[in-house]
């Protein structure tokens, strides 16, 4: 019988946050709050854009958890948050799964009715520049800071 992982470790560093997780959806509500009181804790220039960022790694983790990872508690998912380079916030969510296939589904729209596949237009509305890596399991975000 295989043992199942329970792993939640966060790394502060003066302009980064470093978090891994096993593949657990509760894990997600904790990065998610842990990134939140960073960025407040780097002043008022962060607070309009809470929103964005926590609905964007929300849908990234989730998705990392789901479909990456495939709830595998075993595999881990990563994120790093950087706020080094201003005016520009960039985060990086990976995943230990095979990745998926991006470029071909980049454009498409969900139907109304649909419970999913809205991940890549949240992140086209939200973020200023999105893009994944060539495997399709780690994916790049960036957004301006004004």
């Amino acid at each position: 019988m295989s043992e199942i992982l329970d792993v939640y470790e966060i790394k502060e560093e003066e302009d980064r946050v470093h978090i891994r997780f096993s593949s657990a959806m509760g894990h997600i509500d904790t990065a998610c709050a842990a990134v939140l009181l960073f960025l407040r804790s780097k002043g008022p220039k962060f607070f309009p854009h809470l929103f964005a960022v926590n609905l964007g790694m929300r849908e990234a983790m989730a998705n990392a958890v789901r479909h990456g990872n495939k709830y595998d508690s075993n595999k881990l998912v990563y994120m790093e948050l950087d706020v080094s380079r201003e005016p520009w916030l960039r985060l990086k969510i990976s995943d230990q799964g095979p990745g998926f296939e991006w470029m071909k589904v980049q454009n498409e729209v969900a139907p109304d009715e649909a419970d999913h596949g809205r991940g890549m237009s949240i992140m086209r509305t939200y973020f200023d520049r999105f893009k994944y890596n060539e495997k399709g399991n780690i994916l790049y975000l960036e957004k301006y800071i004004v």
